[in-house]
């Protein structure tokens, strides 16, 4: 968004391969009413499983949050761990609380950004972001321990490996996973929700783009049509995991077909509001102060941060996005 607002895209709204994306996909990423961007991929957050834990101890995938949480106990008194948290890595922890645990109850976040940037309510005062929040705090007593000390890198190493039974990440992380454990038996699920009407929190994950000071405009073009035409994206997302963002692709994803299967039924929803950099620099820098045991930041403090910030600077936000 920011580099179509400061004009380093080229817009490329008549685009016959634009014709052929999803109405969903292409509608999310216009700005000011142009296309700017082709997107190619989708990409879902959800918890992996080890099936073959699984059915060694009887456990079937949960679908609410107290069954996630009555799973992870029954792991735990076994003396085992049932989830990898890669604190270590800061963007972990917001993937988790933004995506798998507020965006699989809440779906889509712009109305409440919205409603935060024209002072209708805060981050404090929203009905979910509080609860969602605590969420990721107490299920961290269901870790390893330590969990500031767990890189991403070797949290994907050790959950290939068998040491946790869940692991919270993006269908990203499987490409990653399967080459260090090509044999793995993974499955996975999205974030259960109190009430069972579980969401699939959904991004764009790959745009092509053009620069608008390109001295090759033609070949540029040419080559974004065919990059973006329906045989090279399903080469791409055959091998990456990822969904479609082209009509009349097919994904191709096993391992996670019961997030697929909830996508199919309607249940997908796309995350394509950009938070105004200040608050996404504002929480991520801070996001790990609020898991830390002992003289950390309760969550009220640190979402009464957000609020300011983003008030602070509720003008970009609404420039993307104010109607």
């Amino acid at each position: 968004m920011q580099f179509m607002k400061e004009g380093h895209f080229l817009e490329l709204t008549d685009m016959e391969c634009l014709d052929n994306v999803v109405d969903q996909y292409k509608d999310a990423i216009k700005y000011k009413g142009k296309n700017y961007v082709v997107p190619i991929s989708a990409n879902f957050s959800g918890v992996f499983y080890n099936k073959d834990l699984f059915e060694a101890g009887g456990y079937e995938v949960p679908t609410t949050y107290d069954e996630l949480i009555k799973l992870a106990e029954d792991i735990q008194s076994k003396g085992e761990t049932p989830f990898l948290f890669p604190d270590k890595d800061a963007w972990t922890i917001v993937q988790c609380w933004e995506d798998n645990i507020d965006g699989s109850a809440r779906g889509d976040r712009k109305p409440v950004y919205t409603d935060i940037a024209n002072g209708v309510t805060t981050f404090e005062d929203d009905a979910l972001f509080p609860e969602t929040l605590q969420k990721v705090v107490d299920i961290r007593a269901y870790g390893q321990g330590d969990s500031l000390s767990l890189g991403y890198d070797q949290a994907i190493s050790d959950f290939a490996t068998g040491k946790s039974y869940m692991f919270m990440q993006g269908i990203w992380a499987l490409p990653s996973i399967k080459k260090a454990n090509p044999d793995m038996n993974i499955g996975m699920f999205s974030f259960p929700s109190d009430d069972g009407d579980t969401k699939v929190s959904m991004g764009i994950d790959v745009n092509l783009a053009i620069s608008a000071k390109g001295e090759n405009i033609d070949a540029a073009k040419e080559f974004v049509e065919f990059a973006a035409s329906k045989e090279m994206v399903q080469l791409y997302v055959d091998n990456d995991y990822s969904l479609p963002c082209m009509k009349d692709v097919t994904p191709n994803i096993p391992d996670a077909q019961e997030i697929v299967d909830l996508v199919d039924a309607g249940q997908g929803v796309l995350q394509a509001t950009a938070l105004p950099k200040a608050v996404a620099d504002e929480r991520q820098n801070t996001i790990q102060k609020v898991i830390v045991p002992e003289g950390g930041e309760d969550i009220n403090t640190f979402l009464s941060n957000l609020t300011k910030v983003f008030e602070e600077n509720k003008d970009e936000f609404l420039e993307l996005y104010g109607e």
